[in-house]
């Protein structure tokens, strides 16, 4: 049988291929499988992997899986395009990794990892402690207790502190302890201490005092020294010994090069000795000064500070490096050496104090060393200047403080290497516990393009989850990261120094990556790193982070936002943010949009920070900040914080509920807040300028900074470290004037000021101005006029606007006020601007303005719409909503995948219908069970849908053939014939066959050849359906009465064959038996062959055989219109013809 039509059933799309062969269809050597072209590539192209049952050595296809993801990568690589995507499913259940699964390059793109069907995949770094591992302290006989691995128990010396706590000998099991490392702010990243997790939830490392709850200025959960700068009551449970001798005058602390901090290029400018203004290495400055603290409060009751750490006073080497200027008698390295030999069984080995040391924004870490009378002596600096004022720290890792439920202690000392935990409910027992161990990516995506990771779980790492370098058109989508010590998910990377210097930024940021539908939780670093884009040509990255729920983040260090806005043209949308000690946002770029989030319950342990920061740049230009909601916002902080200089924001239709204030625009020109809503705020906004240092205070704090970031894009300082190309500050010019550039809302993103902006600068030399050489009235370029006055001048906060604020109790934006005088001279944001504080709505609740707090719509009957008017409410209303914010709802999509199943059954099984409209609805419904976004109402569609056109297609299954375009033939004519199969969409392939092909052949295409006079049946079936079928009646050489025949010629009539024994014309064949017409018989098949029937009108000659009555004979002699049987006649009887 053979198979013709306008189009295949088999020649399907290649999706078709995917739901017969990937996702539930029939397995390999059904007809499916056997599918030619495009569905066998596909086929190909699929790979699946299962942590239960799969075998790195199987073929990878779904009933004989790979165990792993790398080898699954490795099956797929170099085969796939954009063309011909590979796709990698993994079954539900937990991969334990033990190295990075790495894509690299072309080799490893256009492939998608997904978990199989939405099952739960979890790739994790943690080790499992079995149940069987763990031991109840108080159950463990003396003589293990001896073992010296447990020597340390001693230290939990009353039954308090012993009940309820078990331990697991690591060392026994194989399992590395890991390190506990100095990190914190501005300090070098390195992997965090393990940590232990318990039925998924991270447990805390043994702290004093225990609790994460406090508010900013609450004391409870924290060791203090005075507190003053928090504005509280410290209870002095810690203060710093010598200040002044251990680290100068307080006077000029950042540029004494006497803690880490002045030790980097940016406070090192003022160094006589060019070659000594580098940045230490991070070693260097791990052996600066550490702090000594007297013991008070309740540090000293019980003398509990005694059990942190053995007593002793620590030896300390100088080795003569020293401060700079008036410190230059001041030792800097005052490094202690370790106390040895100490006795673990009576005093902590590896305490800690983590907290805040130098300042309320950034996180430290000191190691405590010993003791010795009231003070407490530690190891490592802080990166700031310890002050009394700030401090507010924890005691970590201390076994003798585990008294609290969830606390866990590692002890290393000695290679003891024993875990002692206290559970919740004083039981391990029912319980799954890992300890994170793992201290490497669990992905690293580098040069790749099109790869997308969908739908897996990702647990357990001491660094960052997922990396990705120069890649291009990755999608993440769906994924859930939790319990990693640094960041989530990483576009792009940081260069190896702090976010302060001028050389700070992001490399390898690729471009048109999207992280979205994402889980983003319990990290110690931050959420998203948005890198990409080129701030030299303003070339965007287009990296998106979209549609994800980000919390409790920035466990384990500071600045480490939710969102990393670094490069050029990123973007933060649609995101729920919330339940985190520090800032939400970081913004170190240009044209970043951070739009349509719900920040809540943030910045809840720090001060002097905003939601939304960026700080110490001229140069992060086009950034919008819109249709956000703020709400609830810790301590003394800001909804957005432009600090010292930051500038070029546009920060519009937002709403802040809940904070000390909205916006703080420290000193930066050209911010613009507008359209904004603020609740419950102590003002709508306050900031500081330049000016109130002085007018004289020249150069001004962190000048170099500015300046040199100034430089590297807008001014071309030849020799300078810092500078940019003629090139450079051309393309910046035209980027920021030409209007192209626009902001979500299609306004352009311009500054037409840009080409006069300047740093006031001495005009003949080109050095920045200084006290020495700055006059009131001069003419060298450092004049009041020049600095201080001029709207193009970088110390001018000018082009500022606060306009059109809704404010809900109290107040509006405080300008600060600074006067000059010689002459008087008065300096606030209102001297260059005539929009501050203007158009404002003042409402005493909420309601009063018309402001739906669900849906964040204004009605057309409160204060803002009589106060702005209902065109303004309707650009609100149509910009700004709630909905649509953070991680997506799924629905479930178990009856939809049964559907999918059941198509990719009718397919292989009941094939013949119209499969474009089926396949497209399978198509459509495997993307809906597929999409990380599918609502239940979308998923409940798409079954209905893929339903309704199984049953369409059934109804297009061929039940009837009509042959068309035949006619008569004779014999040597050819002749196509076609065919209509019914109902409209069924498929037309047919096979065709020929009752006589003694009469008419008929070719697989329907092609008829007639090769002898007769009648003939040709028949067209259905491929797919044997009961419908068709035909046509061909005759071939039908007899004519106005045709004249010679001798020989054959003719077909009334159902008969003659040939003409002479000539004839008219006269009917099979009219006389003895005409010009002799009938041919039929061909009968005899054991030797077939022989034809005799006929009456036939003529035969000697030797001539025939059938007659079932018997054959042969002629003796010439003879006509005599039939056998006849002994005296001319036949003789040869015997039955039987058939062979």
């Amino acid at each position: 049988m053979v198979r013709t039509g306008r189009r295949s059933a088999r020649t399907v799309p290649a999706t078709v291929l995917a739901l017969v062969t990937s996702i539930g269809g029939p397995a390999a050597g059904t007809a499916a499988a056997a599918a030619p072209g495009p569905a066998a590539s596909s086929e190909a192209l699929t790979v699946y992997v299962s942590a239960t049952d799969g075998d790195d050595d199987n073929s990878g296809g779904r009933s004989a899986p790979l165990k792993t993801i790398a080898a699954a990568r490795d099956a797929l690589a170099g085969r796939t395009s954009a063309e011909a995507r590979g796709t990698v499913y993994i079954r539900g259940g937990t991969y334990v990794l033990d190295d990075t699964i790495r894509l690299k390059g072309a080799e490893n793109s256009w492939v998608t990892y997904a978990a199989y069907r939405n099952e739960k995949v979890t790739l994790t770094g943690s080790h499992e402690l079995p149940a069987d591992g763990w031991k109840k302290l108080t159950e463990l006989s003396h003589d293990t207790l001896a073992e010296p691995q447990y020597s340390s128990n001693t230290r939990l010396n009353t039954p308090e502190l012993r009940d309820g706590v078990w331990v697991y000998d690591l060392g026994a099991h194989g399992i590395d302890p890991g390190t506990l490392y100095k990190n914190g702010f501005n300090w070098v990243q390195q992997p965090f201490a393990p940590e232990l997790v318990v039925d998924g939830g991270t447990q805390t490392l043994a702290e004093y005092p225990n609790g994460n709850t406090c508010s900013t200025t609450d004391t409870g959960c924290h060791l203090w020294g005075r507190g003053a700068k928090w504005k509280a009551d410290g209870p002095q449970d810690l203060m710093n010994v010598d200040l002044d001798a251990r680290f100068g005058p307080e006077s000029a602390w950042n540029n004494s090069g006497t803690t880490p901090r002045a030790q980097f290029e940016d406070k090192k400018q003022l160094v006589p000795d060019p070659e000594q203004r580098g940045t230490w290495t991070p070693e260097e400055m791990r052996r600066m000064t550490p702090s000594v603290f007297a013991v008070g409060g309740r540090a000293a009751t019980d003398d509990r500070y005694r059990r942190w750490a053995p007593e002793a006073v620590p030896t300390v080497d100088d080795p003569g490096t020293r401060g700079f200027g008036e410190y230059r008698d001041v030792p800097v390295q005052l490094d202690p050496r370790w106390i040895e030999n100490i006795d673990n069984t009576k005093s902590e080995t590896e305490g800690w104090l983590s907290g805040y040391l130098g300042n309320n924004y950034a996180n430290d870490m000191l190691r405590i060393l010993s003791w010795s009378g009231d003070k407490l002596y530690t190891k490592y600096p802080s990166m700031y200047i310890p002050q009394d004022s700030w401090t507010k720290v924890k005691v970590l890792n201390v076994l003798s403080e585990m008294d609290t439920a969830g606390e866990y202690y590692i002890d290393r000392y000695s290679d003891n290497d024993v875990l002692y935990y206290r559970p919740q409910g004083g039981t391990i027992e029912g319980r799954n516990t890992t300890l994170q161990t793992f201290d490497k990516n669990f992905m690293l995506l580098e040069g790749t393009r099109g790869v997308t990771v969908r739908g897996l779980a990702m647990t357990g790492s001491l660094i960052s989850g997922v990396q990705l370098l120069d890649a291009v058109g990755t999608l993440i989508d769906g994924v859930d990261i939790s319990n990693v010590s640094m960041d989530a998910i990483r576009i792009g990377r940081t260069t190896d120094t702090i976010t302060s210097m001028p050389d700070y930024e992001t490399v390898q940021g690729g471009h048109d990556n999207i992280v979205q539908n994402s889980y983003l939780h319990d990290l110690g670093g931050g959420g998203v790193l948005l890198g990409g884009g080129d701030r030299t040509t303003l070339e965007r990255g287009d990296n998106v982070a979209r549609h994800n729920e980000i919390t409790r983040f920035s466990r384990l260090a500071t600045y480490t936002p939710a969102g990393y806005m670094y490069g050029v043209g990123n973007t933060f949308e649609y995101n729920y943010v919330h339940d985190a000690p520090h800032m939400a946002v970081q913004i170190m770029g240009n044209d970043m949009r951070v739009n349509h989030n719900h920040f809540h319950d943030v910045v809840k342990n720090a001060g002097d920070m905003g939601v939304i920061y960026a700080g110490r740049d001229f140069t992060y230009l086009g950034n919008e900040i819109a249709y956000n909601h703020f709400e609830k916002i810790g301590g003394s902080n800001d909804a957005l914080y432009m600090d010292d200089g930051a500038t070029g924001v546009r920060f519009h239709h937002n709403v802040v509920n809940d904070s000390k204030s909205g916006v703080n625009f420290n000193s930066g020109h050209s911010n613009t807040a507008n359209d904004n809503v603020f609740i419950g705020v102590d003002h709508s906004g306050h900031g500081g300028i330049y000016h109130k240092n002085g007018e004289t205070r020249l150069p001004l704090a962190n000048s170099w900074v500015l300046e040199s970031r100034y430089n590297a894009f807008l001014d071309v300082r030849e020799g300078e470290k810092y500078s940019a190309t003629p090139q450079t500050v051309a393309a910046w010019h035209e980027h920021y004037t030409n209007g192209k550039q626009k902001y979500s809302d299609g306004t352009p993103i311009s500054y037409p000021e840009i080409t006069e902006w300047y740093v006031p600068r001495v005009t003949e030399t080109g050095e920045e101005c200084t006290a020495a050489v700055y006059t009131t009235s001069g003419t060298n370029g450092c004049s009041r006029e020049t600095v201080w006055e001029d709207p193009d001048s970088v110390w001018v906060p000018s082009r500022v606007e606060i306009d059109h604020a809704v404010i809900v109790g109290c107040c509006g934006f405080v300008e600060t006020n600074t006067t000059f005088g010689e002459p008087t001279s008065v300096y606030n944001l209102s001297r260059w601007s005539d929009r501050i504080n203007t158009n404002s709505v003042l409402a005493t609740s909420v309601a009063d303005t018309g402001l739906d707090l669900a849906t964040l719509k204004f009605s057309d009957s409160g204060s803002v719409a009589q106060s702005y008017g209902t065109g303004w409410v309707a650009e609100w209303n149509r910009s700004v909503t709630a909905e649509g914010i953070g991680r997506p709802s799924r629905g479930d999509t178990g009856a939809l995948w049964s559907t999918v199943d059941e198509a990719a059954r009718v397919l292989a099984d009941e094939p013949g219908g119209d499969a474009g409209p089926l396949t497209k609805a399978a198509a459509d419904a495997t993307l809906a069970a597929e999409a990380t976004d599918s609502s239940q109402e979308r998923i409940d569609g798409a079954v209905t849908a893929l339903k309704d056109a199984i049953e369409a297609y059934r109804d297009t299954r061929p039940s009837g053939v009509t042959v068309t375009g035949a006619h008569d033939m004779t014999v040597g004519q050819s002749l196509s014939l076609g065919v209509d199969v019914t109902p409209s969409g069924a498929d037309q392939s047919v096979s065709w066959s020929s009752s006589d092909p003694a009469v008419a052949t008929v070719s697989a295409g329907g092609s008829v050849k007639a090769v002898g006079a007769g009648r003939v049946v040709i028949t067209a079936t259905s491929a797919y359906e044997k009961t419908a079928s068709g035909s046509a009646t061909l005759t071939v050489n039908a007899w004519s009465a106005t045709k004249t025949y010679g001798e020989g010629d054959v003719v077909f009539h009334d159902g008969r064959t003659y040939q003409a024994l002479w000539f004839a014309r008219g006269e009917k064949p099979g009219a006389s038996a003895t005409g010009a017409w002799a009938e041919i018989g039929a061909p009968v098949t005899c054991a030797d062959g077939p022989v034809r029937a005799w006929t009456e009108s036939a003529v035969y000659t000697s030797g001539a055989r025939v059938v007659h009555a079932g018997r054959l004979w042969t002629a003796k002699w010439w003879t006509r219109n005599q039939a056998p049987g006849d002994r005296s006649g001319p036949w003789e009887d040869k015997g039955a013809c039987t058939a062979g």
